[in-house]
């Protein structure tokens, strides 16, 4: 038996909180994914289907007083938005911001033989900063492959509000 680190059940805790929101809003051709080779394999077998990355990036660690070993953390985590046009991309990418904003509840996996076999809720995920750019590769559109034509980037820096021993 396994468990996440605090890095991966950020991801987790977040693609799950992130598929629940597109569920219960009622979006369609959604797919919440981790890696990138998920997309380019989504895209090219369904080329109107949206696909949202998630992937745990930067993590800053300060120690909260001289002489302790104790540290808080603040985590970068990006979100690609892989959109199919430049309408449904701005909808998306408000939409995550709006959902985001308010933080989600944190979860710790427990796996065995590399899938989840349960995972508890300990706490939430804080958001501390969110922004957002679309992905701009500096040529024509349509000469792009079909996932990164309407492609954006929303960085958020995430915390537990709790201390690191």
């Amino acid at each position: 038996m396994g468990f996440y680190r605090v890095s991966r059940n950020i991801e987790a805790s977040l693609i799950a909180y992130i598929k629940l929101r597109f569920t219960e809003e009622r979006w369609n051709n959604i797919e919440v994914v981790k890696s990138f080779a998920e997309v380019e394999d989504l895209f090219n077998k369904n080329s109107s289907t949206a696909v949202i990355a998630v992937r745990a990036s930067d993590t800053n660690r300060k120690t909260i007083e001289i002489g302790s070993n104790s540290v808080t953390r603040a985590e970068l985590v990006l979100i690609d938005v892989f959109a199919t046009s430049d309408g449904q991309r701005l909808d998306l990418v408000d939409f995550l911001g709006d959902e985001l904003k308010y933080g989600c509840p944190y979860f710790e996996y427990q796996t065995e033989k590399s899938e989840i076999t349960s995972r508890i809720q300990n706490g939430r995920i804080r958001i501390n900063n969110i922004e957002d750019k679309p992905v701009n590769f500096g040529t024509d559109k349509s000469a792009l492959d079909v996932q990164d034509r309407y492609r954006h980037l929303i960085s958020i820096t995430v915390s537990l509000g709790k201390v690191e021993a």
